[in-house]
């Protein structure tokens, strides 16, 4: 259909009140898995690539493969590039042709990160790309982004009051409890503090850490607002977890392409189950 920026996306998802799975893909055959899937389901989808991904790839070398695939699909696809804590790398992914990009300055004083957040949303705007921007801090890994348990902290309503309004962001991720990773125990999501401040953000509102919640606790946050979800270690188990299997049951064969497609469909079935739940099915 089109490659897109993720507001296109988000905008809609907010008003009716669904959310877009942004699933962190590895290579070119996830991103095929959840292409496919978000195909079958007729779901708009935010391709996301963590900033390991891109210097494993290299700036240009992946996006030449991912641009194409977005824009011969039949869904609106975003590629998205996660949690970059360096903003020259976000500048160059944005050169390169990323729709959207996250600059995460969530470890750096709110001056600071106000300050680069702003600096890399106006270099976006050349390029009618989209920003993401993060407050709090979300504990766990996520690619080289770490957050000892302790160190954790919640966003606060009266900074992210003023990180949107001089930073110019079109997605907002407010840290409210999640973790990146797999939960070690039940998770203490503050959703009170989620919903007072979607009701003062200017954009729609990410979930992080979204692999391991029950999904009564997606519903709950997408009934107050969220609209975009990422997903991260679902896709990598899934892709680990199809490689596995399928060489553990066929160990006397040589079979590269029968072991490619059973590793897509792996990733598309763990992709399709999100979709469903995050209610972004039949949005096309």
């Amino acid at each position: 259909m089109s490659y897109v920026n993720m507001g296109q996306i988000l905008k809609k998802a907010r008003e009716e009140r669904y959310a877009v799975g942004a699933f962190n893909i590895l290579n070119h055959l996830t991103a095929k898995a959840v292409i496919d899937a978000a195909e079958e389901l007729r779901s708009p989808l935010i391709l996301q690539t963590s900033t390991a991904t891109v210097k494993f790839h290299g700036v240009d070398g992946l996006i030449k493969q991912l641009i194409p695939m977005a824009e011969y699909a039949s869904i609106p696809v975003a590629v998205h590039l996660d949690h970059c804590t360096d903003a020259d790398l976000a500048k160059k992914c944005l050169d390169a042709g990323w729709s959207s990009v996250m600059f995460d300055g969530s470890k750096k004083p709110l001056d600071e990160n106000i300050r680069l957040t702003k600096e890399i949303a106006a270099y976006a705007k050349k390029y009618n790309a989209t920003v993401e921007g993060e407050l709090g801090a979300i504990v766990g890994v996520e690619e080289d982004v770490i957050v000892a348990s302790g160190d954790e902290a919640l966003a606060k309503v009266d900074e992210c009051k003023i990180f949107l309004e001089q930073t110019g962001i079109d997605a907002f991720a407010p840290a409210i409890g999640t973790a990146h990773g797999l939960y070690k125990g039940k998770p203490k999501i503050n959703f009170d503090l989620f919903k007072e401040i979607e009701e003062i953000s200017s954009c729609p509102l990410v979930v992080h850490g979204g692999t391991g919640l029950e999904g009564d606790v997606f519903k709950q946050l997408i009934s107050l607002g969220a609209a975009k979800v990422n997903i991260s270690t679902a896709i990598k188990i899934a892709y680990c977890s199809g490689l596995k299997s399928y060489i553990e049951n066929n160990a006397d064969k040589v079979e590269p392409l029968k072991l490619d497609q059973h590793v897509i469909d792996v990733v598309k079935n763990t992709t399709k189950e999100h979709i469903l739940l995050f209610g972004s099915a039949n949005r096309i």
